[in-house]
């Protein structure tokens, strides 16, 4: 039974629409070759890995609202931004689509992002509330494989309770020496996986070398495309 998640916001109409993530797949993988010689089957790209695809296509994508400008101070090791608004939206909603900071002191130095390039806790303001059917939740995280200037600080919350839009704090990770970036209207923000919520319990026990072997010998029997053909399933996001 498909379930539904829904995203709700005052400016729905005014910025781009959370979307799943399979439409938002980066142009460089899509023309990239399943192979990267004449040598095909000794040749294989990531874009014949499954596991790699499921991630990039798993969820939804939150885009960044409007043009965020970035300016990073050297002095001070501040990072500045200069916001460039959309002349459509009333200043009224301009708190909905901005970016806020953190005290660093609210994280403690062995939880913080070590590939940070400036050491500053920012937060994307996100203008969109999300509801989940009952018993199920959502991680926040950044959009899977894609080569972005930051990095989210994961987070879940109960997204059947929660009534408020969600905010996504964040590390700038950009190589310092880089002063200024343009992050265009629509580049990929945050990623968002349903879940539902139900209880674990770890089991660890020794394995089967027999079945090892049976599965090796199922591999055995393609040449390309193995794990997909034998043990993939389809997961639909839309």
């Amino acid at each position: 039974m498909t379930k539904e998640i829904k995203f709700s916001s005052p400016i729905f109409d005014l910025i781009d629409q959370p979307t799943p993530s399979v439409l938002k797949i980066p142009k460089s993988y899509k023309k990239m070759s399943p192979f990267f010689s004449s040598d095909k089957y000794d040749s294989v790209t990531i874009k014949k890995c499954i596991p790699f695809l499921d991630a990039l296509t798993i969820g939804y994508i939150i885009t960044t609202p409007i043009d965020y400008f970035i300016k990073i101070s050297e002095e001070k090791e501040e990072i500045k931004f200069d916001l460039q608004y959309d002349e459509n939206v009333p200043d009224v909603f301009r708190h909905l689509i901005g970016i806020s900071h953190h005290d660093n002191r609210q994280v403690p130095e062995g939880v913080r992002n070590q590939y940070r390039t400036v050491n500053a806790i920012m937060k994307w303001i996100n203008a969109w509330t999300i509801k989940t059917p009952p018993g199920y939740s959502c991680i926040f995280t950044n959009p899977f494989n894609r080569n972005l200037p930051f990095r989210i600080i994961d987070g879940v919350v109960d997204t059947d309770q929660y009534n408020l839009p969600i905010h996504f704090p964040f590390y700038w990770t950009q190589d310092y020496s880089i002063k200024e970036t343009l992050l265009p209207k629509g580049t990929p923000m945050a990623l968002v996986i349903p879940f539902k919520r139900e209880d674990w319990k770890m089991k660890i026990e020794k394995g089967s070398i027999d079945n090892v072997l049976k599965n090796q010998l199922k591999l055995s029997h393609y040449i390309i495309d193995k794990y997909k053909r034998l043990f993939w399933r389809k997961k639909s996001f839309k």
